[in-house]
Parts: structure tokens; C-alpha cells; sequence
């Protein structure tokens, strides 16, 4: 992917060719809204935090050196556009939306329902306890499968400070959702 992408930025660079900057921005729209929204949560937030992420990216492409792949660097941009919207907004409300599945008919479908409301209301003020460090360090390592090495290029930080922020956050998860989780 990273040939191509290479490729696309140079017939970009060169020669403003509109389908290769389209066809860029289609092959990573999806890596950048799975960055922001699970952060933000809100799909009008994440399309507008994408916008500016690709108008950042496409302004600056001529710093794209090379030396990580171009989704990496996306990454980065896209990880700091989301910090400053953090900043700038306060700590985002959280609001963890689940799939839940079709209720059973009679009283028990009632409990379900109520138990799944409590869920989804317990892990909903636990992630937004997170900081956005924690919650980013969550959202890369488990949402988007990157390794904590490419997070923390994406974050800007240590392998080793990645993977302490994950575990706080794991660990801080764990405390807070202790009365729904099993030892199975």
C-alpha cells in the first residue's frame, strides 16, 4: 500500500492530478474517521474533524517525507486534530452506543433491557473519566489494531509511555466495570 500511496502523492505533487489526491483520500478516509470517532462519537464532529484532517494533510504533503508509511503520518495529523478539537471543546461527552440485541418477549426481556441501559451507562462514565491520552492509547491499540509501537508514533510519544497508558486505562476500565465483568 505504501508504493501506491507514494505513487499517488508524487502524480499529486506533480502534476495536481485531482484523481490521485481523490483516490488518496479514498483509500484513508476510513483509517481517519476509525481514529476520530471513537473519540468523539458524534458522526457530524467526526465528518467535519475528517475534513480538516485531509485539508491539513493535503496542505502539508509536500513535508510527507517518506521516512513512516503515509497512513502513519495521516495518523499523527489526524491525532493531533482531534487533541486541539479536544482542547478547544473541553474533554468530549462520551456516549458509548451499543447494538443491543432484540429483547425476548415477557419479564425477562424487561431485566435484559434494564441490565444493558445500566451497562452502557457504567461504561459511558467510565470512558469519559478517561483522559484523551487514555482514551486515544484505547481507541489505536484495541479499536484500530495498531501495535503500541505505532500508536505511540502516531501519539507522539515512547513505546514504553503507550504502553503504560494503555494499561492505566485498561486498568482504570477494569475498576470501574468491576461488577460486570467474570472469571470465566
Amino acid at each position: 500500500m505504501a508504493s501506491r500511496d507514494e505513487h499517488l502523492i508524487e502524480c499529486y505533487s506533480t502534476s495536481g492530478s485531482r484523481e490521485a489526491l481523490e483516490e488518496l483520500v479514498n483509500r484513508h478516509v476510513g483509517l481517519v474517521r476509525g481514529l476520530i470517532y471513537p473519540m468523539i462519537l458524534d458522526h457530524s464532529t467526526t465528518d467535519d474533524l475528517t475534513q480538516e484532517v485531509f485539508l491539513k494533510a493535503i496542505r502539508s504533503l509536500k513535508m510527507f517525507e517518506g521516512r513512516a508509511a503515509f497512513s502513519t503520518w495521516l495518523g499523527q495529523i489526524a491525532m493531533n486534530t482531534l487533541n486541539s478539537h479536544l482542547a478547544r471543546h473541553g474533554r468530549s461527552p462520551v456516549v458509548f452506543r451499543a447494538e443491543l440485541p432484540e429483547p425476548v418477549a415477557g419479564a425477562m426481556a424487561a431485566a435484559q433491557a434494564t441490565e444493558h441501559d445500566e451497562l452502557n451507562q457504567e461504561i459511558e462514565a467510565a470512558l469519559q473519566a478517561l483522559s484523551p491520552k487514555l482514551r486515544a492509547a484505547i481507541v489505536l491499540t484495541c479499536l484500530q489494531d495498531k501495535t503500541p509501537r505505532e500508536a505511540a508514533r502516531i501519539e507522539h510519544c515512547s513505546t514504553a509511555t503507550m504502553y503504560w497508558r494503555v494499561h492505566e486505562a485498561r486498568k482504570h476500565l477494569k475498576r470501574r466495570l468491576a461488577r460486570y465483568l467474570t472469571d470465566d
